[in-house]
């Protein structure tokens, strides 16, 4: 599988883009841990989930394969930021009550992972990853910018994502443990144009696109949808889907 280095070149675009999670997804999750002592953020990129985590949880361990996104996270007291792949955490064993992965999970090895989740995972932890799946917005935002971007970048969408729009089916990502029921989450959103546009280009469809020659085309695309939305904020919802259960 696929691992997401290449959201460092762009690591400042990624964390003043991506948006936060929802804060009912981190009362579920502290609700369904047998203790909120430890928590382990897997690809925690920038931090977002992270610092929700931190208001929950007594000690959070986030780890990233790539240190130019961990250099763009909020420090915090609870938080241990640290460079580490998916599947070789640095956490001792049996010394966590939950994993969490904020869409992540598709750029890991999951052979691999489900071992090492396995090993650190405390009796009875919880196991959570989530993702979210295509934007929607007026239909004026998706005439005028999201369907026209995502009309270049479809060639350039990895495995990796696509294997994220589907749900992250346990089958496909061989998960050794039984599935939890969770409720359905989503990012309700209010931003501007420019907000969303921003969105866009922290997708890495979209860098693949630019380094291929698209960028001046995608630059157009967004320069000509700007103008015709202004910058009054639009809503935006990004559904989301759950992936948990409990490791033993």
């Amino acid at each position: 599988m696929e691992n997401a280095t290449s959201f460092g070149a762009q690591a400042q675009t990624y964390a003043a883009a991506r948006p936060h999670y929802p804060s009912d997804l981190f009362d579920w999750i502290t609700a369904h841990a047998p203790q909120t002592k430890t928590v382990w953020d897997v690809g925690t990129g920038s931090g977002q989930a992270a610092l929700s985590l931190a208001e929950r949880f007594d000690d959070v361990y986030a780890t990233d394969i790539d240190s130019a996104q961990i250099s763009q996270a909020n420090a915090h007291p609870k938080i241990r930021y640290q460079q580490a792949t998916a599947h070789q955490s640095g956490l001792p064993d049996n010394s966590v009550d939950a994993i969490c992965v904020a869409t992540a999970l598709h750029w890991f090895d999951h052979r691999l992972f489900w071992e090492e989740v396995s090993r650190v995972a405390r009796k009875d932890a919880l196991f959570c990853a989530w993702t979210y799946h295509r934007a929607h917005s007026d239909d004026e935002v998706h005439q005028l910018l999201l369907d026209p971007v995502l009309n270049v970048l479809e060639p350039y969408w990895s495995d990796g994502n696509r294997l994220s729009w589907r749900g992250y089916i346990p089958e496909e990502i061989a998960m050794p443990f039984e599935v939890i029921p969770t409720p359905a989450f989503s990012c309700a959103l209010n931003w501007t144009p420019s907000q969303i546009a921003g969105f866009a280009r922290s997708w890495s469809a979209h860098k693949k696109a630019r380094l291929d020659g698209k960028g001046d085309q995608l630059a157009e695309l967004e320069s000509k949808a700007l103008a015709q939305l202004g910058d009054s904020p639009r809503s935006l919802t990004l559904p989301m889907h759950c992936l948990a259960a409990r490791v033993s």
